[in-house]
């Protein structure tokens, strides 16, 4: 397809077969260890996509094609879960009477087990107190907040956790 098609065309084809797979249930399983595998081969998708060289950098390439790496889109699915299941979430200040810095972050429980930190929400609450607040002021309204989001993400491009919770954007 990439020598008969233009770039439209590959990426509704990226849509419709790869991203919908990986979609599907990548709020329950995105935090795997099989993640690696799997952007391995969303690299290998971009770079035919782009024509390019089999060892060309693609931090620059779903910057372009404005695909989100699998992490990126973890998070996604994460916000997204968080901001539907609003209710669920308690932040900082109804817990505390104490002004902080951080009263707009979402309660998160201490959880000692690793499949407790692993989960769903405990997971989403970590990933969102690490939110510029630029992004997390708008958890609100979902549109306005999952555009921020998206163009957050799309700036960044993340391809680890680590780097996610190092970024100095996030403060």
């Amino acid at each position: 397809m990439v020598h008969i098609s233009n770039i439209n065309t590959l990426q509704s084809i990226y849509y419709a077969y790869f991203h919908s797979t990986i979609k599907y249930g990548i709020t329950s399983w995105g935090n795997s260890s099989n993640r690696g595998k799997i952007f391995i081969l969303q690299n290998k998708i971009i770079r035919i996509m782009a024509s390019a060289q089999p060892r060309t950098c693609c931090r620059s390439l779903f910057k372009q094609s404005e695909i989100l790496p699998i992490l990126c889109q973890y998070i996604l699915s994460l916000m997204n879960f968080i901001i539907k299941n609003h209710e669920a979430f308690q932040t900082n200040s109804s817990i505390h009477n104490i002004n902080k810095w951080n009263k707009h972050h979402l309660h998160r429980t201490n959880a000692i087990q690793s499949c407790c930190q692993k989960s769903t929400f405990y997971a989403g609450i970590k990933f969102f107190n690490c939110l510029p607040l630029r992004v997390t002021i708008f958890k609100k309204g979902k549109a306005k907040f999952k555009a921020a989001l998206k163009k957050y993400l799309h700036t960044h491009s993340f391809y680890s956790v680590d780097e996610f919770f190092v970024c100095k954007d996030n403060l």
